[in-house]
């Protein structure tokens, strides 16, 4: 089962190198901007396709880093703005995951640490909306907002993106050798049948 997850997740890594591959830098931009919202893969794996691209030469490295930064800082800014202006659709999920839940019993802890969940939510998988979204729903003036959000990006994209980097020699490898091992693997399966 883990195996099968495996090879899934690896090919669908390869799928989207090559779609990210094909993109111009606008193109890049809108990658980085819906990564974070729409995408269905983790915008870790995005980051990390996006250096292993710097790493063939397909994008260059210095202009990747500030357009995919504006990117997700511009989604973030949207889902600040949504929340504090109060859309309806985010009214309805604060209510129903924050306000009963976490923010009654808790308002004060959320209100005196604001700036670190800014800063350390950028850093949680598939929970990084949740410090623009709060922020907007606290009414953060939104210089402080993006001061912290910009100093997480400013770390969190060139960390994923330079591992990236440095792995893109190492990636192609490892798609060979889960390539062989799947054959290898179907092959057993189909003895065994």
């Amino acid at each position: 089962k883990d195996f099968g997850a495996i090879i899934v997740f690896v090919i669908e890594g390869q799928t989207l190198i090559t779609e990210l591959g094909a993109l111009s830098y606008v193109g890049i931009w809108f990658a980085a901007l819906l990564s974070n919202v729409v995408i269905p893969v983790p915008e870790e794996v995005v980051l990390l396709a996006f250096g292993y691209l710097a790493g063939t030469g397909h994008i260059n490295f210095f202009i990747l880093m500030p357009i995919v930064m504006s990117g997700l800082l511009v989604s973030d800014i949207g889902m600040y703005f949504l929340a504090r202006k109060g859309s309806r659709l985010v009214t309805w999920f604060y209510d129903k995951f924050f306000s009963k839940r976490l923010m009654q019993k808790n308002d004060q802890w959320f209100t005196d640490h604001m700036n670190k969940i800014i800063f350390f939510s950028r850093f949680l998988v598939q929970l990084r909306f949740i410090g623009p979204f709060l922020a907007g729903q606290k009414k953060i003036p939104f210089k402080r907002f993006v001061t912290y959000d910009l100093a997480a990006i400013i770390v969190y994209v060139p960390l994923y993106t330079l591992l990236g980097l440095f792995f893109h020699s190492r990636v192609q490898a490892i798609i060979d050798n889960v390539g062989v091992v799947r054959n290898i693997a179907l092959v057993a399966i189909g003895l065994f049948v």
